[in-house]
């Protein structure tokens, strides 16, 4: 099978804006999101980022699409994205509020911290935005402010304070998402590493038992762990991460359908077609004529 070929624009946190004058790569960045959306004309297509967002919104209005649902900015509703979705921008209105770009080797910078992989956040099965509590907003911004300081300050510090202060966002944001029992961290864990699978190998892997041998357990109880933290089979979250990137690719790019179907490793145009429906109870091309309206 050749490289996989994406039409859909990708953008790295240096390459990001067109006012940027920077060069050299980025792992992290921050703005006031008054300022960020004066410079995101060319963002209201569909593109995908190579890192990861958080947006709290502060003031004003608007929305944006996210992987084809399209989600209302609104005063202290907290927007987390993760690499690879496909993002585009709506109208914004007096908007206010934070944006932070970082990579996940910003979060790595040393031996034995967390990837971002071990994070229950930036799911598929997990909601991309939360609605905070007004004393829980003012919590976040604090620390935005502190972030935003140290940014600014870039002394010998800086880029660890900024550190700990993204981590401490995440906890945040982990403790808002999930709740997990002590006993049912390894359960949680291993739903983890497994998303993480799919991932990175949806287009080559598709059967669960290939899934279950990597994490060194067998195929009933991968599916047991699926069906009880995620509410859907171990087969039905590697079709889910299929047929995403099926509709991706079909809504925003002109690969032919058969170009999809290679790309994504179907046998031939008939199956994928066939998959398509059967899952989405539409054929991939009134699909894309669907979206193109």
């Amino acid at each position: 099978m050749t490289d996989f070929i994406d039409e859909i624009p990708a953008y790295s946190i240096e390459s990001l804006r067109t006012v940027s004058t920077e060069e050299e790569a980025r792992d992290f960045e921050f703005f006031r999101f008054e300022y960020f959306a004066k410079d995101i004309e060319h963002l209201k297509a569909p593109h995908r980022h190579s890192f990861y967002t958080f947006i709290l919104v502060t003031g004003g209005g608007g929305s944006h699409d996210i992987d084809f649902t399209t989600y209302d900015l609104k005063p202290n509703r907290l927007f987390l994205i993760a690499p690879g979705q496909v993002h585009a921008w709506n109208q914004l209105i007096n908007i206010k509020g934070f944006v932070v770009l970082f990579t996940d080797g910003f979060v790595a910078l040393s031996k034995g911290r967390k990837l971002m992989s071990n994070w229950p956040l930036f799911r598929l099965d997990q909601p991309c935005f939360i609605d905070l509590s007004a004393a829980e907003s003012e919590n976040w911004q604090e620390e935005l402010r502190f972030m935003e300081g140290e940014a600014k300050l870039q002394d010998t510090f800086s880029r660890d304070a900024i550190f700990y202060s993204i981590g401490t966002l995440l906890v945040r944001a982990s403790r808002l998402y999930i709740g997990v029992a002590p006993d049912e961290n390894l359960n949680q864990d291993l739903l983890f590493v497994f998303q993480e699978l799919i991932e990175k190998n949806y287009v080559t892997m598709r059967a669960p038992k290939d899934y279950a041998a990597l994490l060194n357990i067998t195929p009933n109880h991968l599916n047991a762990i699926c069906k009880k933290k995620s509410g859907k089979s171990a087969g039905g979250l590697i079709r889910q991460r299929v047929l995403l990137e099926a509709k991706r690719l079909l809504a925003h790019t002109k690969l032919s359908v058969a170009e999809i179907a290679y790309q994504l490793n179907f046998v031939d145009n008939s199956y994928f077609g066939r998959y398509f429906k059967k899952y989405l109870h539409i054929t991939p091309e009134r699909f894309r004529k669907q979206f193109s309206g």
